[in-house]
């Protein structure tokens, strides 16, 4: 299977508004730039507070998705690191966990991931 990273932005706006669409979170911009790593930028207003999100985000199967995400979240003008808003976030998910550098998925279906010109190449078990 192959995303660009256009079909990825797509599902992540689908995937905000089925978990985060808020009545005062609003997401306005999301960017999703596809090549070595993935880099996302966005732009919500979170509670009436301007915030913007950058991350760079590694791909690997080793048995479990790993994720390995590094930027921050401005909240208005405190800066937070991504990983502990993730955790904080997703802490009632058993099947994710959050350590200080990665985000782990357990994974029954996927076999590889590579991220190759704009696109995710994902290979399933």
């Amino acid at each position: 299977m192959v995303i660009s990273q256009e079909e990825l932005t797509k599902l992540c706006k689908y995937l905000y508004f089925k978990f985060f669409d808020y009545k005062d979170i609003i997401l306005s911009k999301i960017d999703i730039k596809v090549s070595d790593s993935v880099y996302i930028d966005a732009d919500l207003n979170y509670y009436g507070i301007d915030t913007k999100v950058c991350a760079k985000a590694d791909l690997r199967i080793k048995d479990n998705l790993i994720i390995n995400i590094e930027g921050n979240v401005k909240y208005g003008f405190i800066n937070f690191s991504i990983n502990k808003i993730l955790k904080e976030m997703l802490r009632d998910y058993q099947d994710i966990k959050v350590t200080d550098h990665e985000v782990i998925v357990l994974n029954d279906f996927l076999k590889n991931i590579e991220l190759k010109n704009e696109y995710v190449c994902i290979e399933l078990k």
